[in-house]
């Protein structure tokens, strides 16, 4: 049987540069490397350290604890999504962009996508996300009410479907899985997301930005 280190060449290399200077930014590409492969139940201090051939404590050097090893893999995920605004786009152009650049990260980056679409948005790395994400929003032509809250929506939409989605690719993936039934089928396509996207929008439109706003009753007489 072969060793482990000759079936991963690729991984025996990095373990060689890895063993002559490690940094935050090494420990973070490598825990994604783990996660993608091993899933996220194996992003532990031990494992990671493992993979790296360093002592669990030495990790610490370079991140205070698992969580914030879970923020720089973040921190990493929202780079991947370059986020940056284009001058003359519309709010309905940024939210195509960025959402299918969420899309496109969730088909590139299955499990550790997760980390990113579920992170609580008062963290240190998704709150600046956020806050330029509006500024985009607001680029667009909304008013910053109005840009904070379609955000909100259409971030819970992009984050139920594509959590879903890349969790049931995994499940179909794992050996001796069954085929999803027949019933479910089309319910969970990346064609889907994109229909739903464009249905939230026209309605996001129609409900929240073109809607003429509620007149009160008229003012009584004195």
């Amino acid at each position: 049987m072969a060793s482990r280190q000759e079936a991963n060449p690729g991984a025996s290399g990095r373990k060689a540069a890895l063993r002559r200077t490690v940094s935050r930014d090494d420990l973070t590409e490598a825990a994604i490397a783990l996660v993608e492969r091993d899933g996220l139940d194996a992003l532990t201090m031990r494992r990671l350290a493992a993979e790296l051939d360093r002592a669990p404590m030495s990790l610490y050097t370079h991140v205070r604890s698992r969580d914030d090893l879970v923020d720089a893999i973040v921190a990493r995920l929202i780079e991947r999504l370059g986020l940056r605004e284009v001058p003359g786009e519309s709010w309905q152009e940024v939210v195509r962009r960025i959402m299918r650049s969420y899309r496109d990260l969730a088909v590139q980056l299955p499990h550790s996508f997760e980390l990113l679409a579920l992170a609580p948005y008062d963290t240190s790395p998704v709150a600046p996300h956020l806050a330029g994400t509006v500024a985009c929003l607001e680029s667009g032509g909304l008013g910053t009410a109005e840009a904070r809250q379609i955000l909100g929506i259409v971030d819970a939409y992009a984050t139920g479907f594509l959590v879903v989605w890349a969790r049931s690719q995994a499940a179909e993936r794992r050996p001796g899985a069954d085929a999803a039934p027949p019933e479910v089928t089309g319910m969970r396509e990346l064609e889907t997301f994109e229909q739903g996207l464009e249905a939230l929008i026209a309605g996001l439109d129609a409900t929240l930005v073109r809607a003429e706003p509620v007149s009160g009753p008229p003012a009584s007489s004195p």
